[in-house]
């Protein structure tokens, strides 16, 4: 079995945005803190914590919000057909 593709630790302060687009496929794992995450087109709430993961399910504008000072981290299977730097990623604050 391949090993998953991580990025490194990624800060994010207490009311900061993470903004990923086309990023079906990829993880999302929260290492401190607390996030909330929206795709588009998806109605859901996803909030996690430390120790939770949450995997992009759709392509487009997905949003990661610091509920308070956070760190998380991106994966991505080897066999997905894009790696994390394909994904285009932007913090906004």
């Amino acid at each position: 079995m391949l090993p998953v593709i991580q990025s490194d630790a990624i800060a994010l302060a207490a009311r900061s945005i993470y903004r990923i687009e086309d990023g079906a496929g990829l993880r999302i794992e929260c290492l401190s803190g607390a996030l909330w995450v929206t795709q588009a087109a998806d109605h859901r709430d996803i909030t996690l914590e430390r120790g939770e993961t949450f995997e992009l399910d759709r392509d487009g504008v997905a949003v990661i919000y610091g509920l308070e000072p956070a760190r998380f981290r991106l994966a991505v299977e080897p066999q997905q057909a894009r790696p994390i730097a394909a994904a285009t990623a932007k913090r906004a604050a």
